[in-house]
């Protein structure tokens, strides 16, 4: 617990988090249209691949 206050206490001190916040990139615009584009297109029945299942025994 020590620890925690000893990080709580730089935090303030230093007027930041202890860490670096990123923005996810599967969020980005650019990946989502691409999603979009994917979706569209598998309810249009293009590019939809179908694979056997493999079943543990």
């Amino acid at each position: 617990m020590a620890q925690v206050n000893v990080r709580v206490d730089d935090s303030v001190n230093e007027k930041r988090i202890p860490f670096e916040v990123a923005v996810d990139p599967f969020y980005d615009s650019e990946h989502m249209a691409i999603l979009e584009r994917r979706i569209a297109d598998m309810k249009a029945g293009r590019n939809v691949h179908e694979h056997e299942l493999i079943e543990e025994s």
